[in-house]
């Protein structure tokens, strides 16, 4: 019995050791996932890589003409077709000795996720390309010929429309193309002709609703020797202050943004205007009217609060021009300098133009005066000149402006408008 019970107790010792031994468990290791540092984003592709031999070309241009290396220049030349704009282009800037300040930048202007090639200065446009079957294809050109007077424009919309221009410097008439770019293709809309100076934009007789594209807030880059690129965009510095101006004309235009292009909002009427903030673009200086109206030009107003030499633009309001004087070969109305948008300026007296660009110039000849549109249209012959050019004094354009369309074998793309700065 004694053993029995040794027995039992034996075994119920072990049991109690038994459960009271902790449990062990396995140890499940986590499975692994993926990191966002372990997974790609891949940059969509908008088609850019199809056009560097395009850029390639105009890089080697550039260095060409400014190298005045000729041979260097037909050889590239050599690589496209005689007969396109590009070669005629070239060609005319070799003459001339000046690529502009080649500049380019991409924009997928008909948002069809290819992005299109815009050659220029980063205020104009000189050659537009776009991808058909991811070929770099040439729209047009625009240009000033060296000789001949002939002239051509581009203009670009946000809407991915794109007029062109073409003129002669001894024809007041402008031929208009309007087209619409497609995916892979550049569709003619509509043809117009328009008389320069004259009532009617191109916008309006092409039936154009979108606003022109904002060239300067592009991405523009520029060649450097290295064949490099880098950035030259430059951003719109709007300034908030407050001001008064004085309005003494009866069509200057209200704008509901800040753009030649914008919307019109009607007519301000005359008197006292505040201005709560500046900003420019289009080659105009416009301020924020405290109404909440929209946007006017101020170089058309005259300010009359604070300190003149704050002021954000030359604002002198002068007296119309008399277009029945002017053809009497009187200029007193028009005295003074004008300046077109990128500072090319001309100077007149009584008696005519005076200076150019500063520089003075004596026996400019006027003949061949006439009306047509409400504009005085005449021609200049500067001294030693053998040819005539037009001469057009516009006394309000679209925006309330007086203006004076001037054009010299000289002047480049948008330089031909004139507007009063004192």
């Amino acid at each position: 019995m004694k053993k029995v019970m040794i027995s039992l107790l034996a075994g119920a010792s072990v049991l109690a050791l038994v459960a009271c031994t902790p449990k062990r468990y396995e140890r499940q290791s986590k499975p692994k996932t993926a990191t966002s540092s372990s997974v790609k984003k891949e940059k969509k592709d908008t088609g850019q890589k199809y056009y560097q031999d395009v850029l390639d070309r105009y890089k080697s241009y550039a260095v060409a003409i400014n190298t005045k290396d000729q041979t260097a220049l037909q050889n590239e030349l050599k690589k496209i077709e005689a007969t396109s704009e590009e070669y005629a282009y070239v060609f005319n800037l070799q003459t001339l000795g000046s690529t502009n300040e080649w500049q380019y930048a991409f924009e997928d202007l008909n948002r069809d996720g290819n992005d299109e090639l815009l050659i220029g200065d980063g205020k104009t446009i000189a050659a537009v390309y776009y991808l058909k079957d991811n070929q770099p294809t040439l729209l047009h050109v625009a240009y000033v010929a060296s000789a001949g007077g002939y002239r051509s424009s581009l203009e670009v919309f946000d809407n991915g429309q794109i007029v062109y221009a073409t003129w002669q410097s001894l024809n007041p008439e402008m031929e208009l193309t309007l087209y619409s770019l497609g995916k892979g293709e550049a569709k003619e809309e509509k043809k117009a002709t328009i008389q320069i100076g004259g009532n009617q934009t191109a916008e309006q007789v092409l039936g154009i609703s979108a606003k022109q594209l904002e060239l300067t807030k592009l991405d523009w880059k520029t060649f450097d020797g290295s064949g490099d690129s880098k950035s030259t965009a430059k951003a719109e510095e709007k300034k908030s202050e407050s001001f008064q101006v004085q309005v003494s004309v009866s069509d200057l235009r209200i704008r509901k943004e800040p753009s030649t292009s914008a919307p019109s909002a009607g007519m301000i009427a005359k008197g006292t205007h505040t201005i709560t903030e500046t900003v420019e673009a289009d080659g105009h200086t416009w301020g924020k009217l405290e109404s909440g109206q929209g946007w006017i030009a101020l170089e058309f107003t005259t300010r009359v609060d604070g300190n003149a030499e704050s002021a954000p633009a030359p604002a002198k309001t002068s007296t119309e021009m008399n277009l029945d004087e002017i053809k009497a070969g009187n200029f007193s109305s028009v005295a003074g300098v004008w300046k077109n948008k990128y500072g090319t300026s001309i100077e007149f007296d009584a008696q005519g133009i005076v200076k150019v660009n500063g520089s003075a110039v004596n026996g400019v000849q006027f003949s061949g005066f006439y009306f047509k549109e409400g504009n005085l249209h005449g021609v200049s012959r500067m001294p030693g000149a053998t040819n005539d050019t037009p001469i057009l004094f516009i006394p309000s354009r679209e925006g309330g402006s007086e203006s004076i369309y001037w054009s010299k074998s000289d002047a480049t793309n948008g330089n031909d408008l004139y507007y009063r700065v004192n």
